[in-house]
């Protein structure tokens, strides 16, 4: 674990832990699940035997595990809105998760920041290395022909491409809708972990995306949990 995230976890784990005590039996389950899903995608190891899995050579196999991480940290964000939605606070839980949290609230929460950085690395990556541009522009394109993403979540992941070669300014909320396309593309469209482009640009986006999405959930649930002590104690 990194030490910038390593230091968020351990504010957050001082928070809940602060919070577990205050409440005792009356902790919600939801935040326990959440609590549980985020630790193991945090600290999970994957691996490959080789005997029947297309994995034969190393490239291949550190892709999918760095999706495989990417879906599990995933997993634990959908556990924190399920917390989230029975609070009745902090979301707008009659929109898509990965637009509902307010900019407002992310910008209180310092997750904002922490999106745009994401941004601007891909951007910075975008613009100086070619193979990654023809990549990443055939992995925008890929999303954008796929029916099965509908055309709201198409239309934030089509922002990239419009902020990197027009200029358009995007906040980095992007981020998050567009680890939620590879949410829904692995799980429901069946898309391997290539998605088409080259290994070593796959696996710098899908670092880039877990890294960020580490600190945006850590921030955003103790932010949480801090607001949720101060009103329970």
């Amino acid at each position: 674990m990194e030490k910038e995230v390593k230091k968020l976890f351990d504010d957050y784990n001082q928070n809940f832990e602060k919070l577990s005590i205050l409440l005792k039996d009356e902790l919600p389950r939801s935040l326990k699940l959440f609590n549980i899903r985020f630790r193991l995608a945090l600290d999970i190891m994957v691996d490959f035997k080789g005997e029947v899995s297309l994995t034969k050579t190393k490239e291949v196999r550190d892709t999918y595990v760095l999706l495989a991480k990417l879906m599990e940290s995933w997993n634990a964000y959908e556990a924190l809105f399920h917390y989230v939605k029975e609070t009745k606070k902090y979301a707008n839980v009659k929109t898509s998760i990965y637009k509902a949290y307010s900019e407002a609230f992310l910008t209180e929460v310092g997750s904002m920041p922490v999106l745009k950085e994401s941004l601007d690395n891909i951007k910075t990556q975008f613009a100086n290395n070619d193979s990654f541009k023809k990549d990443f522009k055939q992995y925008i394109q890929k999303i954008i022909d796929n029916e099965n993403i509908v055309p709201s979540l198409t239309d934030y992941c089509k922002r990239f491409i419009d902020c990197f070669e027009k200029g358009k300014k995007i906040s980095g909320i992007e981020i998050i809708a567009l680890i939620y396309t590879e949410r829904n593309m692995y799980y429901h469209n069946g898309e391997t972990a290539k998605m088409g482009i080259s290994y070593k640009n796959r696996q710098y986006l899908l670092k880039t995306l877990t890294a960020s999405f580490h600190k945006h959930i850590l921030l955003l649930i103790t932010k949480i949990l801090e607001k949720e002590y101060q009103e329970k104690k």
